[in-house]
């Protein structure tokens, strides 16, 4: 939802905040801070997720999984900004907080969809398969 329709003007704003872009610097900085381990991490955002949801040949790597993976820069630091928000709402709570701990690429299907926090190419993937 666009921040104008969280203002408190509005009695029945909808609920919820943009994340997905976020969720790994906020996750890897709480790691960088003792506050999470990162097989904690990985458990959380890789492996729980697909035995939660039954989702075929992805949260790990080992042979005939897709090769889907993030690659992480424990020590580099980023400020997240409002104008560097991918999704279409173009805001985030986290504007203006640095964080230790980033992505610095994302393969999809074993091909790079995001380098250096810039989306390369379409970022569809494989499609995902349900048991």
């Amino acid at each position: 939802h666009l921040k104008v329709n969280k203002d408190k003007k509005y009695p029945n704003s909808p609920s919820g905040m943009p994340g997905v872009q976020t969720l790994m610097p906020v996750m890897l900085n709480h790691v960088n801070d003792g506050k999470l381990s990162l097989n904690q991490l990985i458990n959380l955002v890789c492996e729980n997720p697909v035995k939660i949801f039954g989702i075929k040949n992805k949260g790990s790597i080992r042979e005939g999984y897709d090769a889907d993976f993030t690659i992480v820069d424990m020590n580099k630091k980023i400020v997240i900004k409002n104008e560097n928000i991918e999704s279409k709402c173009g805001w985030s709570p986290f504007n203006g907080f640095e964080f230790k701990g980033t992505p610095v690429s994302t393969i999809i299907a074993g091909k790079i969809k995001m380098q250096d926090g810039k989306i390369i190419g379409d970022p569809e993937g494989t499609p995902l398969e349900f048991s």
